[in-house]
């Protein structure tokens, strides 16, 4: 589905609004000169920047990216102080010496069908044509395609993180190396391997896995890249069963078959599902479910789950997502390099998790693996109070 609002909202180019500089000139010059004059004049100016998340505020995913982007920006001196970069996320505005950042939500998780998304869009582009940033930055899948697709080829640089699996997907990159337009950005590569390995060494004993799901952009492309692996002979466990479903019911009922079935789950997203009413279910919601009735251990690809309760992770980070978008971002602001000529990156994998909590729960005893674990996880936030 394409959505084509920029001509409607008349976003002009970006270096004729910032900088005023000439179009008969700007035509003599390649697009790497046009970007590196755009970043001088504007040199002494507060970078504006505009930040997108697919998400809303209160996703755990969405707070680890915040975290890695204020990071970036505190150690590349855009903040002028700690407190800035440990701002609450009910901010959605920060403003320093050297920069104005803006934060809008899509929140796709709680409303995703395409009516929402082509709303959202609309909404956020208006904002994006009232703001006139020096840089856009889209903060995974459904903002990445739905707002990416409106800048794409427009004079305003864009820097994305969190792709699931390879960015050629959108049609807003030509090629890994070379992308060719004005967006450039982050992948997860996915460390499914890797989480399965270390649930192998703590309990060698496991033969046999199932994939529990919701069924969205984010769920589909990691449940691909963990069939090809298996495909392929790659993991210590066989995959059996792929359950991917947005009702809570099925996902329940088939949790509990599955519990007397295999031997683990690997749990992918689980934060579109619905009730019987159509009602959106929060994720913590239906982690609390599943910790509390479930005896299997699991497997799961990103830190914010193990903080939920799950059992372990090597963490796709969304820390490091956002904070190399960041690095990547300053290429472009500070050296007025053209994201077109910015090879996309995935950065390492995050500090393998063990949730104790949960290890307890399950029998484990972690203290002939302690070398083998980068970070012990304390909290289970679906099962606080």
């Amino acid at each position: 589905m394409s959505f084509k609002f920029i001509s409607q909202l008349n976003i002009k180019p970006y270096s004729l609004v910032m900088h005023s500089v000439s179009l008969s000139l700007l035509l003599f010059f390649s697009s790497n000169i046009a970007y590196a004059i755009d970043s001088t004049v504007n040199a002494l100016e507060k970078k504006r920047i505009f930040i997108v998340s697919s998400y809303h505020k209160e996703y755990l995913w969405s707070q680890s990216t915040r975290k890695g982007l204020l990071s970036a920006m505190r150690v590349y001196s855009y903040l002028d102080n700690d407190q800035q970069a440990t701002s609450d996320i009910s901010e959605d505005t920060i403003q320093s010496s050297r920069m104005i950042a803006r934060w809008a939500w899509m929140d796709t998780k709680r409303f995703s069908s395409k009516s929402d998304m082509a709303k959202a869009t609309e909404r956020i582009i208006k904002q994006i044509a009232l703001f006139k940033p020096d840089l856009v930055f889209l903060g995974d899948d459904n903002a990445t395609n739905y707002i990416g697709n409106q800048l794409l080829d427009t004079s305003i640089p864009v820097v994305f993180w969190g792709i699931n699996g390879l960015p050629l997907k959108y049609g807003l990159v030509d090629s890994m190396d070379r992308p060719g337009h004005n967006i450039t950005g982050v992948w997860q590569a996915g460390y499914h391997k890797e989480g399965l390995d270390l649930l192998h060494r703590l309990l060698p004993g496991l033969k046999t896995f199932a994939i529990l799901a919701c069924d969205s952009v984010t769920s589909i492309s990691n449940i691909k890249q963990i069939q090809a692996l298996d495909r392929r002979g790659k993991l210590p466990l066989k995959l059996t069963e792929v359950v991917r479903t947005n009702s809570l019911e099925e996902f329940k009922r088939r949790a509990l078959e599955l519990n007397s079935t295999v031997d683990a789950f690997f749990i992918l997203n689980h934060d579109t599902l619905r009730d019987n009413s159509g009602n959106h279910v929060d994720m913590l919601d239906v982690g609390r479910w599943y910790l509390e009735n479930i005896s299997l251990p699991e497997v799961s690809h990103e830190g914010q789950f193990v903080r939920e309760g799950m059992l372990l992770t090597a963490n796709d980070s969304g820390f490091n997502q956002a904070y190399t978008a960041f690095e990547m971002a300053y290429d472009i602001l500070e050296q007025g390099l053209n994201p077109g000529l910015i090879r996309t990156k995935t950065p390492p994998h995050g500090p393998l998790m063990v949730n104790i909590n949960r290890a307890n729960a399950l029998g484990i005893n972690l203290s002939s693996y302690q070398n083998q674990i980068d970070e012990i996880i304390t909290e289970s936030k679906a099962l606080e109070p």
